[in-house]
């Protein structure tokens, strides 16, 4: 069994926890994997990277602001727009020229932080679309640059208690890494905690509740 997309793994879970050896490999792959599932869908984002460049669509917020899923890196990005209305993407708009992308300083933040939004800052370059259909093409490399050191830290407390759960009775789990009980499934409030300055809260439209 292999850890997929993890935020931890299994020898940094034993340096951290100062385990020697794990009794199940297994078990705790599955652990890490879970716990890393239940950041992304805490956080409304995930940390890992993709490979390469994916293609992406969106419905703009207006005509000069589109907010996107994380872009890692303003390499290989392209940006097109559906002026037509017909489903194709036939206005390619030029960073820095046309559009900037937000925060400004992501890339200069300690952790290295992704970029949330598009801005258009020259109209003479086109404006984004305001129909039902989608009308902005994003190609790029989506997730975060690397996984903080705080989220590496809060997939391990949360693998933990995953770890665990066997053990638990009733799904409450006794004495847990602060001397509590933790119901099994639940995010950990240290790992609340931990995630507090990630939570995404600007979502783009189409995953929106």
């Amino acid at each position: 069994m292999a850890l997929t997309n993890a935020y931890s793994t299994i020898d940094e879970y034993r340096s951290a926890l100062q385990i020697r050896d794990v009794d199940d490999e297994d078990r705790l792959t599955v652990a890490l994997n879970a716990a890393s599932r239940q950041i992304d869908k805490h956080c409304g984002r995930r940390f890992w990277q993709d490979g390469t460049v994916k293609v992406r669509t969106y419905h703009a917020e207006d005509s000069w602001t589109c907010v996107v899923d994380d872009i890692s890196t303003t390499t290989g990005l392209i940006v097109k727009t559906d002026e037509a209305n017909t489903g194709a993407f036939g206005t390619t708009l030029t960073i820095s020229t046309n559009f900037v992308v937000e925060p400004l300083n992501a890339a200069a933040e300690t952790p290295v932080r992704p970029y949330e939004q598009i801005v258009i800052v020259d109209t003479l370059g086109g404006t984004f679309p305001m129909t039902s259909r989608a009308g902005v093409q994003v190609t790029a490399k989506f997730g975060w640059p690397a996984v903080p050191d705080d989220v590496k830290l809060a997939t391990i407390v949360q693998a933990q208690m995953l770890y665990k759960a066997g053990d638990a009775a009733l799904g409450v789990l006794q004495g847990g890494i602060d001397g509590n009980s933790f119901r099994v499934g639940r995010i950990h409030p240290t790992v609340v905690g931990l995630l507090e300055d990630y939570v995404r809260l600007n979502q783009p439209a189409d995953r929106r509740s």
